[in-house]
């Protein structure tokens, strides 16, 4: 009888799943001039068929602001914002979008962007500057302040009351500022000990728990700093073989760090799974899933099994750099 039970327990434990329903969800993924948008249930059963493909020549980056519906893409030249409010799983209609473009001589080729509560930053550091811009579409671009900060630092903006602080990693610290006034507060900075070796990685911001992750690397191997409040941690991550690796974080469903291979922090730690695949672009999105892309494979992760399931490996036709998950009406 309790070999029965334990079997039933496992079995429930197995299909519990991550969202049952499936949440009603777009995968964005960018790469080779253009954004295709797929269904994310689509995605998880194996299928691949576009709902939709837009034209994006130069295409460096993407990112989806949940709560003002916008989907930025970042050009080496300029911000566009497209509203998606009228985006389902079956259409995908482009409108019009809000263009905001760099200042003369800013090329913004290799840049990135991060998500505050209020402002998007856009970090070029090909061109050692940032720029801030409203989540609602008002006003124009604003220049953060980068006054004594290495031009290899990793950026990030964490949520502080009604603030949106520039968070920044270096080889030598982890810390945060407010983004317009390198000497105002509040503001606190972290040594690392020991310094990496090589410039960091990847910084996110955890606002719902109040922390930064940074990842960076010493000399021998792979490391998660970890700030919340006054308290620096850090953790070997992705053994001796990391690739040049990076975070995918959502702040309810999980936490994960890929390269080569990828290794889920939580919501339980995994050890290093697909060591020989080299991962170029990851996120983990609101239905509890992890979507990891190597070439033109999407790896489709549940994250609920410890360790993490593959559900598909479905073939994009096409190598995206960049991912970003859009839950639909």
């Amino acid at each position: 009888m309790k070999r029965l039970g334990f079997l039933l327990l496992l079995f429930l434990t197995a299909c519990t799943g991550s969202q049952e329903p499936p949440l009603p969800a777009l995968l964005a993924a960018g790469g080779e001039n253009e954004v295709r948008f797929y269904r994310a249930r689509d995605l998880q059963g194996g299928a691949a068929a576009p709902v939709d493909t837009w034209s994006a020549p130069g295409l460096q980056d993407l990112a989806y602001s949940t709560p003002s519906r916008k989907l930025y893409l970042l050009f080496p030249d300029r911000v566009e914002a497209y509203d998606a409010a009228g985006f389902t799983e079956a259409s995908v209609p482009k409108g019009t979008p809000s263009v905001q473009a760099f200042p003369g001589g800013v090329d913004c080729t290799g840049g990135y962007l991060r998500l505050g509560q209020a402002r998007l930053l856009a970090h070029c550091p090909g061109a050692g500057r940032a720029f801030l811009w409203s989540l609602d579409g008002s006003g124009s671009l604003e220049e953060a302040d980068l006054t004594g900060l290495d031009p290899a630092s990793r950026l990030a903006l964490l949520p502080q009351g009604s603030l949106d602080l520039l968070a920044y990693l270096t080889r030598g610290v982890l810390g945060f500022r407010p983004a317009q006034d390198p000497q105002g507060t509040p503001s606190l900075e972290k040594p690392l000990s020991p310094p990496l070796d090589q410039a960091p990685f990847d910084l996110r911001a955890d606002a719902a728990k109040g922390r930064l992750l940074g990842l960076g690397a010493t000399a021998t191997e792979a490391r998660l700093y970890t700030l919340q409040g006054e308290a620096l941690g850090s953790q070997k991550v992705l053994g001796d073989f990391f690739g040049t690796p990076h975070l995918a974080l959502d702040p309810v469903a999980g936490l994960a760090v890929y390269g080569r291979g990828f290794q889920a922090l939580e919501p339980k730690a995994s050890p290093v799974l697909e060591a020989y695949a080299d991962f170029a672009a990851g996120l983990v999105g609101q239905d509890g899933y992890l979507y990891l892309a190597s070439g033109s494979l999407l790896y489709v992760y549940d994250l609920v099994p410890s360790p993490p399931q593959r559900v598909a490996t479905p073939s994009l036709g096409f190598a995206p750099k960049a991912l970003a998950f859009l839950p639909v009406e």
